[in-house]
């Protein structure tokens, strides 16, 4: 049986990680080391499938978050040598993740403020799809160098997945208004 054809925690269970235990689990996973594996899922979430495809795939809820290991993707420079830029693309409706913000810096405790990590927030972004453009948000975990020392593989991130509520209301007063606009002209 698939991971994807059963429940991805059993029922009742949430799993609401802290930035700092979501850490852990990526230190786990570049180290090889067991972790529980029906809550944080690899996926390509700079590949082909669209975001409203894992979306469903995975079985996402409205309200919840899908946790994912994913591989950054570097891109190449003209003599075929891999830069620094990493391809965030996504899908094959020319989709993107893009940046909303600079990193932020993950500390160790809230007294301990040795960084351990950093959170940064993407937005889908795809002109060409009005109706899914900015509705999905991903939130990618990356850690402070000291910890991917001797990794196992060092590419991965883990990213917190989820749609972006506030585009579901807009596009809910979007409609309304456009409800009670037609309302006044009959």
């Amino acid at each position: 049986m698939d991971s994807h054809d059963c429940p991805l925690l059993p029922v009742g269970v949430r799993f609401r990680p802290t930035d700092q235990q979501l850490l852990q689990y990526l230190i786990w996973k570049i180290h090889g080391q067991p972790y529980f594996k029906r809550a944080v899922l690899d996926c390509d979430l700079y590949g082909e499938m669209e975001p409203w495809e894992i979306w469903l795939r995975f079985g996402g809820t409205d309200g919840e978050d899908l946790y994912f290991f994913t591989k950054l993707k570097r891109s190449t420079n003209n003599s075929g040598r891999l830069s620094a830029h990493i391809n965030r693309k996504v899908g094959l409706a020319n989709g993107t993740w893009s940046g909303e913000n600079s990193a932020s810096s993950i500390f160790a405790t809230k007294t301990d403020k040795t960084i351990i990590g950093y959170c940064k927030r993407f937005r889908y972004e795809n002109a060409q799809l009005p109706e899914h453009h900015g509705e999905w948000i991903m939130h990618e975990y990356s850690l402070h160098q000291d910890s991917i020392q001797q990794a196992v593989d060092s590419n991965y991130v883990l990213c917190r997945f989820k749609k972006n509520e506030r585009f579901k209301r807009k596009l809910q007063k979007d409609l309304e208004e456009q409800q009670l606009s037609k309302k006044r002209m009959t």
